[in-house]
């Protein structure tokens, strides 16, 4: 897991906000996607900030694709912020693994 990953969170009314920083690797993936499974079916709106972000690997990056791809708990979310177009989870995307 990259050592330098963190995920700070905040709720607004009927809004999570996630903040990531640090390196995102295939371990930071596998994290928000725990993260993001836990809080989807208690808060509707999930808003995640990727400008913290330094470095994004690829392999993290399809982890992510594919979770949320397959999971349909976790459709409608919204990725923000420097990286949020990259991220944002898109059909037919390649996963890289």
């Amino acid at each position: 897991m990259a050592s330098n990953f963190r995920i700070t969170a905040h709720k607004s009314k009927a809004n999570l906000h996630l903040d990531l920083m640090g390196e995102f690797d295939r371990f930071s993936a596998l994290e928000l996607v725990n993260v993001l499974k836990e809080y989807s079916s208690k808060i509707k709106n999930i808003i995640i900030n990727t400008s913290g972000l330094y470095l994004i690997h690829p392999f993290g990056l399809g982890v992510l694709q594919k979770e949320c791809i397959a999971d349909d708990s976790l459709n409608g979310l919204r990725f923000i912020g420097k990286h949020g177009n990259i991220m944002e989870p898109q059909e037919g995307a390649p996963f890289w693994y």
